[in-house]
């Protein structure tokens, strides 16, 4: 009887130290759908991102564009200004005037005065000019002095 007891045990640690069979599961095709739809919508994100990146950049670039461009006409600009003030000049038209257009400098000016003179005769721009230049200095003194006794 011992001899029997002895190999019962055996065979009881022999099937207990078997390894137990693996379960072999299938796959789970909803777990492998829910990965395949999370891997298309990061992909879908990235390339949404990249697109956004690249328009930015672009429109980066374009921005530069313009404001050189913004640069020029406006360096272009004033140089049209000063060719119009060069154009305006009194000098210019009197020397285009008298070259182009064959015209003559007068030696004596006459002018009309709206005051009453003794004399009905004309002035020489020599001394009419020192009489308006007398007339406008006394003015402007007078409204000068005028102004500060206001204040």
């Amino acid at each position: 009887m011992l001899v029997h007891k002895k190999q019962e045990m055996l065979v009881y640690e022999q099937e207990a130290a078997s390894p137990a069979p693996k379960i072999v599961r299938k796959a789970d095709k909803r777990l492998r759908i829910k990965c395949l739809i999370l891997v298309v919508i990061a992909a879908a994100m990235a390339i949404v991102t990249t697109i956004q990146s690249a328009a930015i950049v672009q429109a980066g670039y374009d921005l530069v564009t313009i404001k050189s461009k913004v640069a020029k006409v406006e360096k272009e600009n004033e140089l049209l200004r000063l060719d119009i003030a060069k154009l305006k000049s009194p000098q210019r038209i009197e020397e285009y005037a008298t070259k182009e257009l064959g015209m003559i400098v007068p030696k004596n000016a006459y002018y009309a005065s709206s005051a009453t003179t003794a004399s009905t005769q004309p002035q020489p721009v020599a001394a009419g000019i020192t009489g308006i230049a007398d007339k406008m200095l006394s003015a402007l003194q007078l409204n000068k002095a005028e102004a500060s006794k206001g204040r």
